[in-house]
């Protein structure tokens, strides 16, 4: 098996309601400072500094002290980020920035009629990421595989409004590819992530990734050349103090090439030098606990 993370939340019930409860009485000032407390608590974890370390050892290349301190600051972010999106569900406290011209950009995409497809990553405010598409027409689908051990909460549950977004499943034989070309059909727009494989090898292809081998899944691209549909890779950058940026790192067409995983493999790193572009800026913004090298 390819698939190395589990979908576990990093944080549990207790902490969860604990923030929740400051940022809903006490705003997000609040929180953020019992964050100092709970971060340091997580990089106590000998899992979570293991996991973590995955990263943080090949991002950084320091000595044990230093990177200690980074994984601190990894969990810092994310638990700010943690906490801004509970301050936009339960206060609607949020300010996410589009530069004009990307959002021309995904309109004249979305204009072509064969839909978009927005790749983006485990990294910055993904969690946010459709709430910053409202202005393109069309419905929009997120592919999401959510496990009983996830229990983050996404902002909508927490607003206790209707979510702005349909989930595809992408569990189902044929990871929710279906559906995801029926969306497109329709002149949809998807978003799923490209740095995380569903199930086996063969779902995946290799790229490189911070100087090792990772797997990364092809299929998004293969339905992207069948249908002639465009892709934009675009990153959410957490700004601090309920900012969240939203920039367009590529765009690109696919060719139909046949169903051969391999084939795809130049859109496939296309992608992941765009979120090493990412994460060289903004080093404490990726979050994936788990060893995605081979």
């Amino acid at each position: 098996m390819v698939q190395k993370w589990t979908g576990k939340s990093r944080s549990n019930n207790f902490f969860q309601a604990l923030l929740k409860f400051f940022v809903k009485y006490g705003g997000r000032y609040t929180a953020y400072f019992i964050l100092y407390l709970v971060a340091a608590f997580y990089t106590c974890l000998p899992s979570i500094r293991k996991n973590a370390g995955y990263y943080v050892k090949r991002r950084f290349k320091s000595k044990a002290f230093e990177n200690l301190r980074h994984i601190y600051k990894l969990n810092f972010t994310f638990g700010k980020i943690l906490i801004d999106r509970a301050a936009f569900g339960l206060r609607g406290e949020i300010e996410i920035i589009s530069p004009q011209e990307d959002k021309q950009l995904c309109k004249d995409l979305l204009a072509k009629g064969k839909g978009l497809i927005i790749i983006t990553a485990h990294c910055g405010c993904w969690q946010m990421a459709m709430s910053s598409f409202d202005f393109m027409e069309g419905e929009k689908f997120v592919v999401y595989h959510q496990t009983k051990e996830d229990i983050d909460k996404h902002a909508h549950e927490l607003s206790g409004k209707k979510a702005p977004v349909n989930f595809i499943e992408p569990s189902g034989f044929d990871g929710g590819a279906i559906e995801i070309m029926s969306a497109l059909e329709k002149k949809g727009i998807v978003c799923m992530m490209g740095d995380r494989t569903f199930g086996g090898k063969e779902n995946s292809v290799e790229t490189d990734f911070l100087g090792g081998k990772i797997q990364v899944p092809f299929s998004i691209y293969r339905i992207a050349g069948a249908l002639n549909s465009p892709i934009a890779v675009i990153f959410f950058p957490y700004c601090g103090k309920g900012r969240v940026d939203s920039f367009i790192a590529k765009t690109f067409y696919v060719q139909d090439k046949g169903k051969n995983p391999q084939n795809y493999i130049p859109e496939a790193q296309t992608f992941t030098n765009s979120l090493s572009d990412f994460i060289q800026k903004y080093p404490h913004q990726f979050f994936n606990y788990f060893d995605m090298w081979n």
